[in-house]
C-alpha cells in the first residue's frame, strides 16, 4: 500500500516534533524533510493546525470518526484511543497546548460532542432525542474530553486502563435512566 502525500507529512511532523517544538516547526521545516513544494503542501492541507488535526484523526482515534458503527466497542477504542495518544504524547501534549485560531483542544471538544450525539441518536433510534438527554450527552462528552486532556498535560499519571475504566463510568452515571440502556457497559465486554 502506497503511502499518501498526507501521511507522508504527517509522520514528517511526528518526527521533527521529538526535536523541535512543535510551535517551531514551519512549513518550510516540514517541506525540507520531505522534499515536497508548497503547492504539494497547501494542496493536501489548509495550514499547520490542519495538518495536526489530521494526525489527531488518523494517529490517535481512528475509530471515533463520525462513520463509526453503531457496533462500536466504545470501551475498546477508547483504550485503543488513550494507547495511541501515549505513543504519541510527545505530540499530544505539545498540539493540546498551542492556543488560537483552530488549535486542537477546541477541536477535540467540538469531535467529541458532534460523534456523540450522532452515535447515541444511532442507538436512540428514528425519532429526536429529548432535550435532557441531548444535555446529559453534551456534558458526558465535554466531561470525559476535559478528563482526557487533563491526563495528557499532567503526564499520563494513571493508566490507559485505569483512565478508560473511569471515563466510562463517569460517561454511564445517569444514561442508563435516560437511555433505558446502559450504551456503554453494553459495549464495555
Amino acid at each position: 500500500m502506497a503511502i499518501s502525500m498526507k501521511q507522508l507529512l504527517a509522520q514528517s511532523m511526528l518526527k521533527l516534533c521529538k526535536t523541535i517544538p512543535l510551535t517551531s516547526i514551519t512549513i518550510k521545516h516540514l517541506l525540507t524533510d520531505t522534499g515536497m513544494s508548497r503547492q504539494t503542501f497547501y494542496n493536501h492541507f489548509k495550514d499547520k493546525q490542519d495538518l495536526i488535526q489530521y494526525i489527531y484523526e488518523e494517529f490517535i482515534i481512528p475509530d471515533f470518526t463520525i462513520q463509526t458503527p453503531t457496533n462500536l466497542n466504545f470501551y475498546q477504542s477508547l483504550q485503543t484511543t488513550l494507547q495511541n495518544i501515549q505513543t504519541y504524547h510527545y505530540f499530544m501534549k505539545q498540539a493540546c497546548q498551542i492556543q488560537g485560531q483552530n488549535n486542537l483542544t477546541s477541536y477535540i471538544y467540538q469531535h467529541c460532542e458532534s460523534f456523540d450525539m450522532q452515535w447515541h441518536q444511532t442507538l436512540y433510534g428514528k425519532q429526536p432525542m429529548p432535550k435532557t438527554l441531548q444535555f446529559a450527552i453534551k456534558y458526558h462528552a465535554n466531561a470525559s474530553t476535559n478528563m482526557t486532556l487533563s491526563w495528557i498535560l499532567s503526564d499520563m499519571p494513571v493508566s490507559c486502563e485505569e483512565l478508560a475504566n473511569l471515563i466510562v463510568r463517569m460517561r454511564s452515571l445517569g444514561m442508563d435512566v435516560l437511555l433505558k440502556t446502559n450504551p456503554y457497559q453494553s459495549r464495555h465486554n
